[in-house]
């Protein structure tokens, strides 16, 4: 038996490892998707083989944005049919999203960019006939929507539909689900019913460790307001602010920018994105 068969490493060590905060973790032992031992004192010990399936569960959940079902059966399956799983997975995920997206929105902003059909379906690696399939209405994975509307320099939020019933007021509660970003952590809710306008508010609850944490920029402005917990924005690469309970920020959606939840609690605040910048 080897000294490695012995080794353990505390939560806070292996939270330091796989780049992620120690809530975490318990999240993922909450979920279901780890069995976590532990000591004489009752501190959560970790060995390698632990470490090891912790970084797979990273994986799928942080970088493949997958939810906790699909992560239990894949991490269940010991690597068996895994790519192909994923794959199903990731199929099922393209079906089920683009129900509430305006396919004539991507023609319009083509053409009003000067773009032909061939120049933008190359920047986004799909074929000519899948891009002008999605502009006369067809389905668009979560994946997809997100490198076009990087490529026209645009919020996601910006090709969603209008409310199927315009209203002044929205109850507590009652606002449209959204899913932008693909994170299980992450939890949207439309607080606007209105068929056109330039600002959309925003519901949004993040788990710890959760957020939008790929750098990216695009048209308008965005502006927080945070109800509880905290929330980690970088801005410009070389800024970063630690927003918490009362606190407000406003930047520019041009400024290279990506966040995450810092804390160890839920986040709550309300995001206001605006596709018009002055």
């Amino acid at each position: 038996m080897s000294d490695n068969d012995h080794l353990t490493f505390s939560i806070s060590q292996v939270a330091r490892m796989l780049g992620v905060v120690p809530g975490t973790i318990r999240n993922w032992e909450k979920c279901g998707l780890i069995s976590v031992r532990r000591s004489e004192n009752n501190y959560r010990i970790f060995t390698l083989d632990d470490l090891n399936t912790l970084r797979k569960v990273k994986e799928y959940s942080v970088d493949k944005r997958m939810g906790a079902h699909a992560i239990r059966y894949l991490i269940g399956s010991n690597g068996e049919n895994g790519s192909e799983l994923e794959d199903q997975i990731r199929q099922q995920r393209q079906k089920q999203y683009s129900k509430k997206l305006m396919s004539e929105k991507w023609r319009e902003l083509r053409k009003q960019q000067g773009y032909t059909l061939e120049e933008v379906s190359r920047a986004v690696g799909i074929s000519v006939a899948h891009l002008s399939k999605l502009e006369n209405g067809g389905n668009v994975s979560l994946e997809l929507l997100r490198d076009l509307a990087h490529f026209y320099g645009e919020s996601p939020l910006y090709f969603l539909e209008p409310a199927p019933e315009e209203k002044h007021l929205v109850r507590q509660n009652e606002g449209d689900s959204l899913d932008v970003n693909g994170d299980p952590g992450i939890e949207m809710r439309s607080l606007c019913a209105m068929r056109e306008h330039v600002m959309y508010p925003v519901f949004c609850e993040v788990q710890p460790g959760s957020g939008n944490k790929t750098p990216h920029t695009h048209n308008g402005e965005e502006f927080i307001q945070m109800f509880s917990g905290t929330l980690e924005v970088h801005l410009r690469e070389d800024q970063v602010y630690v927003l918490r309970t009362g606190d407000s920020f406003y930047y520019k959606g041009s400024d290279l920018h990506w966040w995450w939840n810092s804390g160890k609690r839920p986040a709550r605040f309300l995001w206001v994105h605006s596709s018009v910048s002055k």
